[in-house]
């Protein structure tokens, strides 16, 4: 089953990646390298994939791990940035497509999860995490694991600031009101279902302050900016920040 936030956050991306986007600079130097945590059936790394980024996908369902495998093959754009990019610089450049299990408290214990967990090298090998997607994964059966969501996404934050520091051509990434990230950090999306038989305004006060005692902040990305947000009007989108 597809949540409301996979349509939403895939709508978003794809305006942003498509001519006229901020995303869309007609000729990147290099590919994207998209994260998703929590993927399900993956419809937000398949979008990304159809604009020929890099994909790292993970989730820990071994079922939904070969749904999710099957769809980013049938969706991938081959060996293409987009369609009307030929520039030299990315024509011997592959496409990524790689899936991994990731227990997201297992990962977030341990203290050697950059070289023990295999999402870490796949991300090593392709720079690092630019933009980190959450789909509907903050809902009462994911409580007990927020704490670690928040310790891992510090963690592909440093490893993606550690690899930024021996290259000379990192490019950041354009925020929905056009301000720049900062030099390593990853763009990071998520779209959040209210679900009151699930979630009440008390359980989300409990995660947004966890979020900010991790270090970081959700901005709210206008509904206008979402392309067919209408339909999921129980659906948000944010942007999550780093404060310092």
């Amino acid at each position: 089953t597809l949540w409301s936030a996979a349509y939403v956050v895939s709508n978003y991306i794809d305006a942003q990646w498509s001519s006229g986007g901020s995303w869309n600079d007609g000729c990147a130097l290099k590919r994207w390298t998209v994260l998703e945590l929590g993927s399900g059936l993956g419809l937000p790394s398949c979008c990304a994939s159809k604009h020929g980024m890099n994909i790292v996908a993970t989730d820990t369902d071994e079922e939904v791990l070969k749904l999710l495998e099957e769809n980013l093959i049938r969706n991938q754009n081959g060996n293409k940035l987009r369609e009307s990019i030929s520039c030299d610089q990315i024509k011997d450049e592959k496409q990524k497509v790689i899936v991994h299990s990731l227990d997201w408290v297992a990962a977030a214990d341990d203290p050697n999860a950059e070289f023990n967990q295999p999402v870490f090298s796949s991300l090593v090998s392709l720079g690092g995490a630019d933009l980190i997607l959450l789909s509907d994964v903050v809902y009462g059966a994911t409580q007990p694991a927020w704490d670690a969501l928040l310790t891992l996404l510090n963690k592909f934050r440093d490893q993606r600031q550690k690899l930024c520091q021996s290259k000379t051509d990192v490019i950041e990434r354009v925020r929905f009101d056009g301000s720049i990230t900062p030099v390593g950090d990853p763009l990071v999306l998520l779209g959040y279902t209210q679900r009151r038989r699930d979630m009440s305004p008390r359980d989300e006060a409990v995660f947004f302050k966890l979020l900010y005692d991790a270090g970081m902040e959700a901005v709210l990305i206008p509904p206008r900016r979402i392309p067919n947000g209408e339909n999921y009007m129980l659906t948000t989108l944010f942007e999550l920040r780093w404060i310092q």
